[in-house]
């Protein structure tokens, strides 16, 4: 029978303009909830008929591209969508091991993204990233989502005949909280006994442009205002609960760093490794959670520029991958 779903498969490739398609340059691993829409919006229209089934004609607004990509955390399969969603102008430094050091720009990476939905293929052009999650617990795996918008998506064989890679990904276990003063250097102080649950968004507010032209296909992505929060459980018998519980009643801002991987050898001290840097301050506290019989702590963390080290959000990947797509 066709349509299965083991036959889905995702290709991407960087575009020169956004919304004029290329081919696609690699082939993506992201998990099965992964999946790409086009919409419009129906106008039914009514009138004064003397009737109750007045609805006489319908027609389609314009064309909505839209959908999310997921996948565990991996410092290989990051590389893409942290140039679709932070800055597109990162390139790596290092020999044998890369390192690619994001911080928030003004330049997205625009994408021709493939999609093989199981029955049929799909190519959606001139897609951005326009939210990305890092969400995870100690028990369970990290996981990336990306939400994208694109300009416009048609039914496009896929590009095809990639070879086939061993992505490696991390695990929740395989993480390790810092908090520091704000202003200092991320990754000082190690906090153990506490951290449990995270998630991380980064929302770059992205919106649709339409011009009169005779078509129904979006005609640009604006990018807005950077947005960037987390939320943490932590053990609430921890002292860390406590003293960062007292940061928020002062308004004390902190330097967060929460570190990913450190297990699996690139050459010499260097593993393979995600991590994210977030100056902020904790703007709200829930202290009514559990976990496994004991009261948990949940405190969201809002960023703030951290003039000193020039950067509102820094997530760094290492891994050996010379260049993207």
């Amino acid at each position: 029978m066709a349509g299965e779903l083991y036959n889905q498969v995702w290709e991407i490739g960087n575009e020169t303009t956004a919304g004029t398609p290329v081919a696609r340059t690699r082939k993506m691993y992201f998990d099965g909830s992964s999946k790409l829409s086009r919409k419009h919006d129906g106008r039914p229209h009514k009138f004064a008929t003397g009737t109750r089934d007045n609805t006489r004609a319908f027609t389609l607004g314009p064309q909505m591209v839209e959908g999310t990509i997921s996948l565990p955390l991996s410092s290989d399969e990051i590389v893409e969508p942290l140039l679709m969603t932070l800055d597109g102008t990162v390139t790596p430094t290092g020999t044998t091991e890369k390192i690619w050091t994001f911080k928030p720009g003004n330049t997205l990476d625009f994408c021709s993204i493939g999609w093989n939905d199981g029955a049929r293929p799909w190519l959606a052009s001139g897609v951005y990233g326009s939210k990305l999650k890092i969400s995870g617990n100690v028990k369970d795996q990290t996981t990336v989502s990306m939400d994208v918008i694109g300009l416009s998506m048609t039914q496009t064989a896929l590009t095809g005949g990639f070879a086939d890679r061993t992505p490696r990904f991390i695990e929740g276990w395989e993480t390790k909280l810092f908090i520091d003063a704000f202003g200092g250097t991320a990754g000082t102080t190690q906090v153990t006994g506490t951290l449990i649950n995270w998630d991380i968004e980064i929302d770059n507010q992205l919106a649709r442009k339409f011009y009169a032209a005779n078509t129904n296909a979006t005609s640009a992505v604006t990018v807005g205002e950077l947005v960037v929060t987390a939320k943490l459980v932590f053990e609430a018998s921890s002292a860390t609960s406590l003293a960062e519980f007292s940061n928020w009643i002062a308004g004390t801002k902190r330097l967060v760093r929460l570190d990913f991987g450190n297990n699996e050898l690139i050459t010499g001290i260097h593993y393979h490794q995600v991590t994210v840097d977030i100056p902020g301050a904790w703007d709200a506290v829930d202290l009514g959670g559990t976990d496994e019989n004991t009261r948990t702590y949940e405190l969201s963390l809002q960023y703030v520029y951290d003039a000193t080290n020039a950067y509102g959000l820094q997530i760094r990947a290492k891994n050996t991958r010379a260049t993207a797509y």
